[in-house]
């Protein structure tokens, strides 16, 4: 059966007028080009309602009552990474409670927890996440000035692999990066090309390849014969060096050789990438490698190189000058990972 045309405010309108002029339904149907029992229904609308607009909707019967909108919102604020099907479940479970799984979701959506890919970020120790606020407040009221004397320096593995995919998490948009609401992630993970590189406030320092296994005295090597030579021609001999509390870099003999060569080495809190405007570099990187999809290592290291070499300063100065952002941010947060 075809589904009944819907008639317009202006046809019923027009409906009445040629009533009012004593015109018969058949007619009036020919002239609007409508069927006798809509015309007569047009009239009935107006005569019924005192209107020629849509007649009100009779609003929807709410299927859930507070006490189990109550549970709904508490399951999902004990744990933002419940899907409704699972608190569908879990209610069913509970209570003699049988809700749609649609509706589940539409009373998560007034609670303001939409569906939202979970942001990954470092799981923060309590005594790591103190270290972190010491630094902040430490380093708050820095300039751009003192910032620029800094060498940042980071190694990053890079491969062709795609992730384990994206994954939803209910939440509020100021909930970004509440601990509640953020994917926990380790150190680690598999790559085709590893690379040690290091920027400053004026531009970035030669990316340079590592082969085989990054031990202590490689990193030794990259110090000496990359970071040193270019850090003292770039930035004289008063630049601080950053690198992070990696146990290569923390070993008696890297720490060794850079007080024998008077390097002023900037005191780093454990796990705070995000406090390291370097990372942001290896995003890009990264999304060079998206983009240019290399068929082999030898064209993956090739887009690296490519990718790391066309940063234009502009990105590296904005990204330093972040810090004092970054360090007010660290300290709202409690030590907790921030956005960067």
């Amino acid at each position: 059966m075809a589904k009944r045309k819907r008639v317009t405010s202006e046809q019923r309108s027009q409906v009445i007028a040629l009533r009012g002029l004593k015109i018969s339904y058949a007619e009036i149907a020919r002239k609007l080009n409508l069927s006798r029992s809509a015309v007569k229904r047009a009239e009935s609308h107006v005569l019924t309602y005192g209107t020629t607009e849509n007649a009100p909707r009779k609003p929807r019967s709410r299927k859930t009552s507070e006490r189990t909108d109550r549970m709904i919102h508490r399951l999902s604020e004990g744990n933002r990474f419940m899907t409704a099907v699972e608190i569908q479940r879990e209610l069913s479970l509970c209570t003699d409670l049988c809700l749609s799984v649609r509706t589940i979701r539409r009373r998560l959506t007034e609670f303001g927890h939409n569906g939202r890919l979970a942001r990954k970020k470092p799981f923060v120790s309590r005594k790591n996440r103190q270290a972190r606020m010491r630094f902040a407040r430490e380093h708050l009221h820095w300039t751009s000035e003192d910032w620029s004397k800094v060498l940042f320096s980071d190694e990053s593995k890079f491969n062709r692999l795609g992730s384990d995919g994206p994954r939803y998490v209910r939440r509020r948009p100021s909930e970004e990066f509440d601990p509640k609401c953020i994917r926990g992630t380790v150190k680690g993970g598999g790559g085709s090309v590893m690379v040690w590189g290091a920027m400053r406030r004026d531009g970035i320092d030669p990316v340079h390849r590592i082969e085989g296994i990054m031990d202590k005295n490689v990193y030794v090597d990259i110090l000496k014969s990359v970071m040193q030579p270019y850090a003292r021609n770039f930035m004289g001999q008063d630049y601080i060096f950053q690198h992070d509390n990696d146990p290569k870099h923390t070993s008696a003999l890297v720490r060794t050789w850079l007080s024998s060569e008077n390097v002023e080495v900037l005191e780093w809190p454990a796990q705070s990438p995000d406090l390291n405007p370097i990372e942001n570099l290896w995003i890009d990187v990264n999304e060079a490698i998206k983009r240019g999809k290399p068929k082999n290592i030898k064209e993956l290291y090739e887009t690296i190189e490519n990718a790391w070499y066309d940063i234009p300063i502009e990105r590296c100065q904005k990204l330093v000058d972040s810090m004092p952002r970054r360090c007010a941010a660290v300290i709202k947060s409690e030590g907790y990972p921030i956005k960067y």
